[in-house]
């Protein structure tokens, strides 16, 4: 075991897809490699975005290769990996890579955290994937119990919500953090005309996203003609939306702009940037906006309800309630001074508890506590 000064550190998850979990881990790695003077491993189940995110900083990752996805093979795989590289602790990220973590501890012993970065998204009407979902839950929780880890929340209110699930298990908040952006960086997309009021929906188009609120809003009659809804971003129900949009005869005032790989252009620059989810963990949409001081109109849950203080740095509305969300966007459109008093708060905000470094911080000092705990003689198996 190595000294917890310079410990050995690996990164462990799935890496199918790309949203919050991802960018989470490019931003710890990125952390470790600067401010710590540590290369992590980062292993991976899928050579996709985030593996190709990683490569771009310099870091090549481990990609373990399996027939199917609970194929021991892949347990042996990592405890291999972690016992030839001298690897003392594993920060795992979803139930695939804690579950894997836990089978390898079997043949290798390490020490282990695990992130929870929110709840699982509901899978209604779909009975095969109900079961599935329902069945990745439990191996999480057995694994997260088996192992013993600590865990760490991105909020409280999730931290609140896992509170049975995880009972007896060591266990933190630590808010998401990103590098402070720079507003000027990011020309206004053409998209945006200057003699509309241009609202922002970054992110996957999902039930869970509370977009079918949005369009209630948008056809009430005291929404103002001149606001615009850009949402940027695909999903399931990308194609629904748009059918009920052209319905409703909505298409001049919401826009679907789908994939965009200049989502900062859109935060940057639309007037509010709006966020009517039915629960969220602390989504980095939330912080890029803080950060490029954009107005944030948000349901009132979750990390949106922790971070963004209603009337301050942010407006919040009740979830599911299009009236309130209307009443949200009329105050920007309303009162401008409001809506620029709102964003450079938010920035301040951002700046003293949601920075990179300040996650980063954090996250070390669980490192070293862990650490601590397995050369004081805790068992790690």
């Amino acid at each position: 075991m190595r000294t917890a000064e310079l410990p050995g550190l690996a990164i462990c998850s799935a890496g199918e897809l790309f949203g919050g979990v991802e960018r989470h881990i490019l931003g710890m790695a990125a952390y470790l490699r600067d401010q710590r003077g540590v290369a992590p491993r980062v292993v991976l189940f899928h050579d996709r975005e985030l593996a190709a995110g990683l490569r771009d900083m310099g870091v090549e990752p481990v990609i373990l290769r399996g027939r199917h996805r609970y194929d021991p093979a892949l347990a042996r795989q990592l405890a291999d990996l972690i016992a030839a590289e001298n690897i003392d602790l594993v920060h795992s990220h979803g139930y695939k890579a804690v579950v894997t973590c836990a089978l390898a501890r079997r043949r290798t012993p390490f020490a282990m955290i695990k992130t929870e970065h929110g709840r699982v998204e509901p899978s209604a009407g779909r009975p095969a994937v109900w079961l599935k979902t329902r069945l990745n839950h439990l191996l999480d929780t057995w694994a997260t119990r088996t192992t013993g880890a600590p865990v760490c929340y991105v909020t409280s209110d999730l931290r609140d919500y896992c509170a049975d699930r995880h009972r007896g298990l060591d266990r933190t908040t630590v808010h998401n953090g990103i590098e402070p952006i720079d507003a000027d960086a990011y020309t206004r997309p053409s998209e945006l005309h200057e003699d509309r009021v241009n609202l922002g929906v970054i992110g996957r188009v999902s039930s869970v996203k509370g977009l079918p609120h949005l369009l209630d809003a948008m056809a009430d009659e005291a929404m103002p003609s001149e606001v615009v809804a850009h949402v940027v971003g695909t999903g399931p129900l990308l194609e629904p939306l748009r059918t009920e949009v052209r319905e409703r005869g909505l298409d001049s005032r919401i826009v679907f702009h789908g994939f965009r790989d200049d989502v900062y252009r859109f935060i940057a620059h639309v007037d509010a940037l709006l966020m009517p989810s039915l629960h969220e963990g602390l989504p980095y949409t939330l912080l890029e906006a803080m950060s490029l001081e954009t107005p944030m109109l948000a349901s009132r849950v979750g990390g949106l309800a922790e971070v963004v203080c209603d009337g301050e740095t942010g407006l919040l509305f009740e979830s599911g309630d299009a009236t309130g969300l209307r009443d949200a966007v009329l105050r920007i459109v309303r009162e401008p001074a409001l809506a620029a008093a709102l964003g450079e708060a938010a920035r301040r905000d951002l700046l003293e508890n949601y920075t990179l470094q300040r996650m980063g911080d954090n996250y070390w000092r669980i490192y070293e506590h862990t650490l601590d705990r397995v050369k004081g003689g805790a068992d790690v198996r």
